[in-house]
């Protein structure tokens, strides 16, 4: 499983256009950042794309002016980890 976080700057005026393209993307979350065009994204892996092409396909989104990778997680244990980290 691979988990990433990510800053996908925008242009001002597409920031709501662009969050709502990107939560439609499954594996895809936007936390925030919205008014100020610095929108902060996690993506997962899914069956269907791994985290690495999903990213990449950030750049063809209306609006997406860049998107750099802040934090990567790679490994079988994530969830071992997350239960460890709630108990």
């Amino acid at each position: 499983m691979n988990l990433c976080s990510l800053i996908v700057h925008t242009r001002p005026e597409k920031g709501q256009q662009v969050e709502e393209r990107l939560n439609q993307i499954p594996g895809v979350e936007v936390h925030g950042g919205v008014d100020e065009g610095k929108l902060i994204v996690t993506v997962e892996d899914t069956e269907d794309a791994p985290a690495s092409d999903t990213m990449m396909s950030f750049n063809d989104i209306e609006g997406v002016i860049s998107a750099t990778l802040i934090y990567h997680y790679g490994g079988d244990d994530l969830n071992e980890e997350v239960i460890r980290e709630l108990n």
